[in-house]
């Protein structure tokens, strides 16, 4: 979100205040992005295992933050560091880490991790859906009503609405 919409949507007509209206942006889309699983602006992210988690054999792992985009690469490292690149054999798909069709799953040594380097996000800050712009609108407007530049105790009630909305229900 701008500076210029979080002021329009507190009603501040002056540029008094713009260094803290940044900073609770700031930390409102961190809180946000923390009890949502989603990153809101794009940015590189990375995953290590030390072993396979079980899923990637059955239907794919997700990756999080959400929403999980392009695939940058997967590497396997032994117990003494030495890299092997092995992003060929995965593809990502509706936000999950898979194996591509009929490609084997590289085994991790004892001592070894693999590797997820991925791009996360919606874009970006314009980008963001508007239901999520909203909530970071919200959550800045309560910390400003507050009179703090420190986080909110927890995410307000009308923004976790927003989440909840968003929220993946497995069965």
């Amino acid at each position: 979100m701008s500076l210029a919409a979080a002021k329009e949507f507190l009603r501040l007509g002056t540029d008094v205040e713009d260094g803290l209206v940044a900073r609770l942006i700031a930390s409102a889309r961190a809180q946000i992005e923390a009890a949502s699983g989603l990153a809101l602006v794009s940015r590189t992210c990375k995953r290590t295992w030390a072993r396979w988690p079980w899923a990637i054999v059955a239907g794919g792992v997700r990756l999080g933050p959400g929403p999980a985009g392009a695939l940058v690469s997967v590497a396997r490292f032994d117990a003494l560091g030495t890299q092997e690149e092995v992003s060929a054999r995965f593809e990502i798909a509706g936000g999950k880490l898979r194996l591509r069709a009929g490609a084997a799953l590289p085994g991790i040594a004892a001592g070894g991790r693999v590797e997820v380097t991925f791009e996360a996000g919606f874009g970006a800050p314009g980008s963001v859906p508007e239901d999520l712009q909203h909530a970071v609108k919200l959550y800045v407007q309560a910390a400003y009503l507050r009179g703090s530049e420190r986080p909110l105790a927890g995410v307000p009630e009308d923004v976790q609405a927003i989440l909840d909305a968003r929220r993946e229900w497995a069965i």
